[in-house]
């Protein structure tokens, strides 16, 4: 079970803070779900492993781990009326193509499952953004 974190403060009623996916849970990831009263957001919505780490494939306990987070991620799309993708890197956003190796995507369909219906803030994918950031963004807004 990953832990949440709530937060009462008299700026807001009620925060509600809970990591999905991170380095410590076994994958490439920062994902997080906020929820407040009023809205819920998921952050980053995206996790990948390091197909070649020091010569190495993903070990298998790092397959179960992309499972099980790409799971809480697709859970917690359901709930969220906004997704946020702060850069085009893997471990942020959920490309919209067949990937089992890095991503765990099928076609486009993990991607819809995210972004399909929510108010999604992207980074500009066309200013101030490398080649390899440009050509992962430019897929997004098809999606």
């Amino acid at each position: 079970m990953v832990n949440c974190f709530k937060v009462e403060h008299a700026m807001f009623k009620y925060l509600r803070v809970v990591p999905l996916a991170a380095e410590s849970l076994g994958v490439r990831s920062m994902c997080t779900f906020v929820e407040t009263p009023d809205l819920r957001i998921l952050l980053d919505a995206g996790v990948s492993l390091c197909p070649n780490r020091f010569g190495l494939p993903p070990h298998p306990l790092e397959f179960k781990a992309i499972i099980e987070c790409r799971r809480r991620i697709a859970e917690a799309a359901e709930k969220a009326d906004v997704v946020t993708l702060s850069h085009y890197h893997f471990d942020h956003h959920t490309p919209s193509y067949e990937d089992w190796l890095c991503n765990w995507t099928a076609e486009d369909e993990t991607a819809k499952q995210i972004y399909e219906g929510k108010v999604v803030l992207i980074k500009n994918p066309k200013g101030w953004i490398n080649f390899s950031q440009r050509r992962r963004g430019s897929v997004l807004p098809k999606t």
